[in-house]
């Protein structure tokens, strides 16, 4: 790979924010469940209802991931597994309260940590950002 500016703008962006994604996570998560189990909550509690076909694609993971973490979340209480309505090969994979709850307090934990950070940014910074988030979320949109 060259060192062209794009690319190295493209190498520094991805490491910030797997670093950035990281700390946060591993700072502010709950102790008791692991990241990828948090990672399935918050995609659910943020898409809604899926199958596991469709958990595993939004995830990147492989279906036999998205099972054994499903099974372990049912487990706990915090997901529910339901019959597919029109093909009895597959079960849709929901959040349970405690499940909408624990998903909520991890979003909620991330923004909050994330906030005091940008309350030592000047106004000019504050804006720079806001500016990227939605560059970053367009990018992410054609990513997908």
């Amino acid at each position: 790979m060259s060192d062209l500016p794009d690319s190295r703008l493209a190498r520094d962006l991805s490491v910030s924010a797997m670093r950035l994604n990281r700390r946060l996570r591993l700072r502010h998560s709950s102790d008791r469940l692991p990241v990828a189990h948090l990672s399935i909550l918050t995609t659910l509690l943020r898409e809604g209802s899926m199958t596991t076909g469709e958990l595993a694609a939004r995830e990147r993971i492989k279906p036999p991931s998205v099972s054994r973490s499903s099974h372990a979340l049912v487990e706990s209480g915090l997901m529910c597994r339901e019959p597919h309505p029109t093909d009895g090969r597959q079960v849709v994979l929901s959040l349970t309260d405690a499940g909408t709850a624990t998903a909520r307090q991890e979003v909620a934990a991330r923004e909050i940590a994330l906030a005091e950070q940008l309350e030592e940014l000047t106004p000019q910074q504050r804006e720079t950002l806001a500016a990227a988030a939605r560059i970053l979320t367009e990018i992410v949109e054609r990513v997908d």
